[in-house]
């Protein structure tokens, strides 16, 4: 059974949305005062002294000054760590950068003399375990450039591939939590990260804002997405590329656009079969292109070429030039039969009229003949 399947586009209206965020997010937090119309009281200017405070603002959105001491200590620990990760080659030795990923997301780990985990065992990238079905992945497979600004609650499965130029503004108050099996295409940006939106807040507190992001798994992500504060992306969800995801998107979901809306529901296989090439040999006999489109300089030629184009659009759309041709055809059809059913159904009454007229008309006159013939005697 495909969750949340059905009527999707009546639960992408603005009220569904802030439904769905504050009652079906994983991190909504359980105090009854929090509510779409009630914010306000998610923030408070209280210290964090107890395990009782975490339980109670747990997925909340939380203030944080940036600037202070320890908190820009750490990220600066962290922008090194990127350089070092980034400066890596892709195909240096796995360990070398499974190290340098573990210096961004575990940089306390305990280490031996070389600088290396005192962890023992073998690290496995997810891109190796894909090639060797033997092998478990230990680490996910990251393709640099990346950027990460604190690293300390960043948590990213180790089945998972996050593609070149992801951009991660996470923060020391929030968890960011990437699921098993999910491919991050490139030039993403995941934000966990915001400021006061108003004037003052922003002139005199100048502090920083941090919300949870949960990505589930079996995730696909397109490329040029971002993704907001306090977003939670459902299993095996599809985000198209551009996406820019500012509500929680349902399991198994297409979700496109910006702001995002949800396409349909997504079906457990409905991949279209493809030509499987195994081997490098292969691919280069292989023939996969698509013609150049010609165009010979007169005006004729370039009205051709945008009627194909709209087609195309149309096509794309649902329905193809033919089939409104055929649809407008039946239109007329249907309208032709009503103009003849009503012209027909007047006819007949104006003939029961006619009749009615001629019949009382009759009776009329044979009432006066008798009335005459009575007189005479």
């Amino acid at each position: 059974m495909i969750p949340y399947s059905g009527h999707i586009e009546e639960k992408t209206s603005l009220r569904w949305r802030q439904h769905f965020r504050y009652t079906s997010n994983p991190y909504a937090a359980s105090r009854s005062d929090i509510s779409p119309h009630n914010t306000d009281a998610a923030m408070s200017d209280q210290p964090f002294p107890t395990a009782t405070f975490k339980q109670q603002y747990h997925g909340i959105e939380v203030s944080f000054p940036a600037g202070q001491g320890d908190f820009r200590s750490v990220r600066n620990s962290c922008a090194a760590a990127c350089r070092a990760f980034n400066s890596t080659p892709e195909d240096a030795d796995v360990k070398v950068r499974g190290e340098k990923w573990l210096d961004i997301v575990k940089p306390n780990r305990p280490k031996k003399a070389d600088g290396t985990s005192a962890e023992e065992g073998t690290m496995v990238t997810h891109d190796q375990a894909i090639t060797n079905p033997t092998l478990k992945a230990t680490i996910p497979f990251v393709k640099p450039p990346l950027w990460v600004d604190y690293g300390t609650r960043l948590k990213v499965a180790s089945t998972t591939f996050i593609n070149r130029n992801c951009v991660i503004l996470d923060t020391p108050v929030a968890d960011l939590i990437i699921g098993e099996r999910c491919n991050i295409g490139t030039n993403c940006t995941i934000v966990c990260v915001g400021h006061p939106v108003s004037l003052e807040g922003r002139r005199t507190t100048k502090l920083s804002t941090g919300a949870p992001v949960t990505i589930g798994n079996d995730v696909w992500i397109g490329a040029n997405v971002t993704i907001l504060p306090g977003v939670s992306i459902g299993n095996g969800a599809v985000i198209g590329a551009g996406t820019v995801v500012n509500c929680n998107i349902p399991p198994m979901t297409l979700a496109v656009g910006s702001p995002v809306r949800l396409v349909k529901a997504l079906a457990l296989n409905e991949d279209k079969p493809a030509v499987l090439i195994k081997t490098l040999d292969e691919s280069k006999e292989l023939t996969n292109s698509l013609p150049m489109e010609h165009w010979d300089g007169t005006d004729a030629a370039f009205r051709a070429a945008q009627a194909a184009q709209l087609a195309q659009k149309s096509n794309r759309r649902g329905g193809s030039e033919h089939q409104r041709v055929e649809e407008q055809q039946r239109e007329r059809l249907r309208k032709s039969e009503i103009v003849v059913i009503a012209a027909v159904t007047t006819v007949v009454l104006a003939l029961l009229m006619l009749f009615s007229l001629f019949f009382f008309a009759g009776l009329y006159l044979g009432e006066s003949r008798g009335c005459l013939r009575s007189s005479d005697l």
